[in-house]
């Protein structure tokens, strides 16, 4: 029998990649099990214009579609989803790059992505009502098993914006990513990170998905205590979307996946896999309505697919 310190030392000596598997095994989303959907190519379609140019975030009230443009001016907008026009939007104060939307009675509870915070703004004006702290919030890392990052293929919708003014110490300058890891010597603090990419309501709950955790934080909104850790299937979750009334289980997209997850909203287990097609659009914003999977990407469009049944 091998003694335990000398087990120790064989395990030192043996090349590291072979505790890889195991690591991986323990700490990343197992997605070979899932049963797979996949969309076909020709069922993407592109439909029109969102109001603004960088659209991150949609949810779906009886008024119609909100859409959450993550510009300098940080509107919402409410369209009518079926041919997007535009029944009012205002300013949300507060706000800074938001990314996901929820509406919830008077209330619009927005990600405020590079402060970090999670704000609420009344649905009428988007006066400021409350700013929220985001479990999980930081810089997002990279794992070597993460899908390469994807950016849309479609052209901008719109001009691009002037050129901003040099950041100021602290903005990030990497979309709240690693970047290349190695600092500058100077620095007296670790660069500044991203926050919450999407907001779903349940009653009292707000189901929040952070990408640098890699998780989604069930929060009770009145008391803002985490009631449950839901594991996302990547590094680069964006929107979700209920599919029932009931609100038992939800769709959550990757970015860099290209595809949905449906979870289990008590347990978060993952049980199907929604494939896009590699040409599509980059998921940003996401709701079902009228039996169809609504998507914006960040270049200023709205693009769609029927959910297969």
């Amino acid at each position: 029998m091998i003694d335990r310190r000398r087990l120790l030392a064989v395990a030192a000596s043996a090349p590291a990649i072979a505790a890889f598997p195991q690591i991986a095994a323990a700490h990343l989303p197992n997605l070979s099990g899932l049963r797979t959907r996949n969309i076909a190519s020709g069922a993407i379609e592109v439909i029109y214009k969102t109001p603004h140019a960088k659209p991150n975030g949609l949810d779906v009230t009886g008024e119609g579609m909100w859409i959450m443009d993550q510009g300098p001016e940080n509107y919402a907008s409410l369209i009518n989803p079926q041919d997007g026009k535009l029944i009012r939007e205002f300013v949300c104060e507060g706000v800074r790059a938001a990314s996901g939307i929820a509406a919830d009675g008077d209330t619009l509870w927005i990600g405020s992505t590079y402060n970090r915070f999670i704000i609420a703004n009344d649905i009428r004006d988007g006066k400021l009502k409350g700013k929220y702290s985001t479990p999980g919030a930081g810089q997002i890392y990279r794992v070597v098993s993460d899908a390469p990052a994807r950016s849309t293929n479609l052209k901008p919708a719109y001009p691009d914006p002037p050129k901003p003014s040099p950041p100021v110490a602290g903005t990030p300058t990497t979309s709240g990513r690693q970047g290349a890891g190695r600092q500058d010597d100077n620095a007296q603090a670790g660069p500044v990170g991203t926050g919450a990419h999407c907001i779903l309501v349940k009653g009292n709950l707000l189901y929040v998905a952070v990408p640098p955790a890699r998780m989604i934080f069930v929060i009770d909104k009145n008391t803002w205590v985490v009631q449950n850790l839901i594991q996302t299937a990547g590094s680069r979750p964006h929107d979700m979307t209920w599919t029932n009334e009931a609100k038992t289980h939800f769709w959550a997209s990757d970015s860099d996946l290209n595809a949905f997850f449906l979870h289990d909203a008590t347990t978060g287990q993952m049980t199907e896999r929604l494939q896009l097609p590699s040409d599509s659009p980059v998921i940003h914003g996401a709701k079902l309505w009228n039996g169809n999977m609504y998507n914006c990407d960040d270049a200023g469009w709205m693009f769609r697919f029927r959910m297969p049944t």
